[in-house]
């Protein structure tokens, strides 16, 4: 059997990792990844990733681009309790640096650096709500200045068929609350392939929407633990605590 790993980035967004020897079909990761998510729904997975770590490379079910899933995957591939890790990545072009610190205890500061990844911000409108859209590519999010909506649901739905995003592997609506010096995130995320939706308790791609669009690199999650976000030329970083939480063999 192959080890499954549950781990979560700044206390939340419990990612699930199978770990293979082959790497298998697109198909085969979206049928897999369901059976995996219904499999490990009691311990508040969010997501299901694929790791192949003789060909370094990780893909997630629905072929999206995940940042929290992908600096899970940057600690599997340390063999050592510290260390670093370069891999491709489902829904990114690039090579994902990963930098690894362990903290004991299954715990790790992890970051990754996404080299070449280019974050396009454009405003947009829908149904009378100004917004704006952030297109990482594997993924786009709509960030919204608010409080999450009772319905947030519907109001995704409504948001996704508005603006056209309905064929893209992953949409997520992100509601912002922020100040001065600080921001957080209430991330609503839709996975289409897998048919996944979440109220996600942390999100590393919606935070890095989310510093793009105000300019603060610490990004608040639901969870009420911290991602440090940050920007060049031509990468974007993502850093945060991250925990192996459980391992089904």
């Amino acid at each position: 059997m192959s080890p499954t790993y549950i781990i979560t980035a700044a206390g939340g967004n419990a990612t699930a990792i199978v770990v293979l020897e082959q790497p298998m079909t697109r198909a085969e990761y979206e049928t897999r990844g369901k059976q995996v998510m219904s499999q490990t729904e009691t311990l508040r997975v969010e997501q299901a990733g694929f790791l192949i770590p003789s060909e370094n490379r990780f893909e997630m079910a629905g072929g999206e681009f995940c940042g929290n899933a992908a600096r899970a995957a940057a600690i599997l591939l340390v063999q050592q309790s510290s260390g670093t890790a370069s891999f491709t990545m489902s829904g990114f072009a690039g090579v994902v640096e990963g930098t690894v610190q362990a903290l004991g205890s299954n715990k790790y500061q992890v970051e990754c650096r996404f080299s070449g990844m280019i974050a396009t911000v454009q405003p947009v409108t829908t149904r009378d709500l100004s917004a704006t859209m952030v297109d990482l590519g594997g993924i786009v999010h709509v960030v919204v200045d608010g409080m999450l909506p009772t319905e947030y649901e519907k109001m995704h739905k409504t948001i996704t068929t508005d603006l056209g995003l309905a064929d893209r592997d992953a949409v997520g609506v992100i509601w912002i609350d922020r100040s001065k010096s600080s921001v957080r995130i209430h991330p609503v995320v839709w996975v289409r392939s897998v048919d996944s939706f979440f109220y996600e308790t942390s999100c590393g791609s919606g935070s890095i929407a989310t510093a793009a669009v105000t300019g603060l690199d610490t990004v608040v999650q639901p969870t009420g633990e911290k991602i440090q976000v940050g920007f060049t030329n031509n990468s974007v970083t993502l850093k945060s605590e991250m925990e192996i939480v459980h391992v089904m063999q």
